[in-house]
């Protein structure tokens, strides 16, 4: 029982240390990521679909962690995470290089 609970104080430690290094960043610093963009769609303003995904992302990503603590993480619902969230990506990646490899 020790482990769950040392597993969900690293998480929660974790957690606390992200949304305190996003709310106290130094707004001076020129910096190439802008945390905002994730919830921007193209034309700068709020973007509805930006922000689902987002909360899509950011529930998944808890259960999984969730999963993962309570030691019933198998590898289906890892998989079925890794379809939803990594094969999108790389497939824009493939996709987008074609189209510029025949352009040429």
């Amino acid at each position: 029982m020790s482990y769950k609970i040392l597993m969900v104080s690293v998480l929660a430690v974790l957690l606390a240390l992200l949304l305190v290094s996003l709310f106290r960043r130094d707004r001076n610093i020129t910096s190439q990521i802008d945390l905002e963009d994730l919830l921007l769609g193209d034309d700068g303003r709020l973007s509805k679909a930006a922000a689902v995904m987002m909360g899509a992302f950011a529930l998944t990503t808890w259960v999984i962690a969730y999963l993962a603590v309570n030691d019933k993480l198998t590898e289906g619902y890892f998989s079925a995470y890794l379809a939803a969230w990594v094969a999108p990506t790389v497939t824009r990646l493939i996709v987008t290089r074609s189209r510029d490899n025949a352009g040429q």
